[in-house]
């Protein structure tokens, strides 16, 4: 009679440990398909978003090109624009010695 008991014991627990397994794969086989099915409902709006975010960078994209331009011209005219002020200081000057030797006469 303890070998039956025994015998009965190992059934069910190697009964509970094939139900156990086939339970985790059937869930995980469950969750693939979920997984599949909200990747395959959320596509067409990330696909939408991901041209959205490329359209924003080619469009930001061309302003930093606009930018650099502006900023290019601007140098350009800030050193004309120190070009004239160096030459006006030395026409200040020049004109600071002259007025210095008058003075000194």
């Amino acid at each position: 009679m303890e070998s039956e008991t025994i015998r009965t014991i190992i059934s069910a627990i190697v009964g509970a440990i094939i139900t156990g397994v086939f339970g985790v794969w059937l869930q995980r086989l469950k969750n693939q398909g979920t997984n599949e099915n909200v990747y395959a409902d959320h596509t067409k709006e990330l696909f939408d978003r991901l041209d959205q975010i490329t359209q924003e960078r080619d469009d930001l994209k061309e302003q930093v090109i606009k930018l650099q331009g502006q900023i290019e011209k601007q140098n350009e005219l800030i050193n004309k624009q120190n070009g004239i002020i160096d030459s006006l200081n030395e026409q200040v000057g020049e004109l600071n010695n002259k007025f210095d030797l008058m003075e000194e006469k």
